[in-house]
């Protein structure tokens, strides 16, 4: 009984993690068509802010949570006017998707290196965001973990809200689904696009400040994130918001009942080879398609 509710619980946390950064990534891709390589720095940045408004300016975690959101906001948007809107304009001339994949990652080396020679190489230890734990049926959960789960479902919830709401989402689910469409009825794409990788941005810098505070912060604390978003986002289905959710639980099952049960060393095989498995039954993913369902 006791594996099993670690398992569960384990399973919220990590799911819940895994959606926030990943539903980024499926937001920027429905929308731009896109695979951007930059959210994993953002992660990265977002642990830097944590420390520097917890450590440094010894200041409130709601601050830093903030802080964090507005900074990756902000470079979010920078990254896309800087490495995607050039080659708007070229769009039907080059492999748009691999070039653009090409540019963010780019952008997110450039992003690391700064990380590392302002912040140099050695780990931050970013306080937790909140402290102490309760016990759920025999197994402690750190109320880091707890407000790590809630934070993330409440934000995922808000965007959902936010798409399906307010007249900006409304607009970025109209481009999602027809471009040209779109622009025929006066949707400020320019305008969107921006938007767009600010939003999903600003997502995986607050899931930043709470894995710098369950791990550390560091110039490379984003390349297991992101691939871990990457993950996600194929075995949801490129484009498909319900689909990368679904993943993102699903995947955190995997890895909490293979940790659990087999050790953590065979996690990433035993996930790789579901993941192999499911591919190869469902080429597009859970819930994607042939046409790449978006949003």
């Amino acid at each position: 009984m006791s594996q099993i509710v670690a398992i569960l619980i384990s399973t919220l946390v990590l799911g819940s993690i895994y959606g926030l950064v990943a539903i980024g990534m499926t937001l920027i891709y429905g929308t731009l068509r896109i695979l951007d390589m930059s959210q994993g720095s953002m992660v990265m940045i977002g642990g830097f802010v944590a420390w520097g408004v917890l450590v440094v300016a010894n200041s409130d975690p709601v601050v830093a949570l903030v802080a964090a959101f507005a900074a990756t906001f902000v470079l979010g948007t920078f990254t896309q006017l800087i490495s995607v809107q050039p080659l708007m304009s070229r769009r039907s001339d080059l492999d748009f998707e691999m070039v653009t994949f090409i540019t963010t990652f780019a952008v997110a080396i450039v992003f690391s290196n700064l990380a590392l020679q302002i912040f140099g190489p050695f780990q931050k230890d970013v306080p937790p965001v909140i402290s102490g734990s309760v016990s759920i049926i025999g197994q402690n959960l750190s109320y880091q973990s707890l407000a790590m789960a809630v934070t993330s479902i409440v934000l995922m919830g808000a965007l959902g809200l936010f798409l399906a709401r307010t007249r900006w989402g409304l607009a970025i689910r109209a481009v999602a689904q027809d471009l040209d469409a779109a622009r025929t009825m006066g949707v400020p794409v320019g305008r969107l696009y921006p938007l767009t990788m600010g939003l999903a941005s600003a997502l995986a810098g607050i899931g930043g400040v709470f894995l710098g505070a369950q791990f550390f912060a560091s110039p490379t604390a984003g390349d297991l994130p992101l691939l871990e978003a990457l993950i996600v986002v194929i075995f949801g289905g490129l484009g498909s918001l319900s689909g990368t959710l679904y993943a993102a639980y699903a995947i955190g099952f995997i890895q909490s009942a293979a940790i659990v049960t087999i050790g953590e060393t065979w996690t990433l095989p035993v996930l790789y080879g579901v993941i192999l498995l499911v591919l190869i039954f469902r080429p597009y993913g859970l819930r994607g398609n042939p046409s790449e369902a978006r949003l």
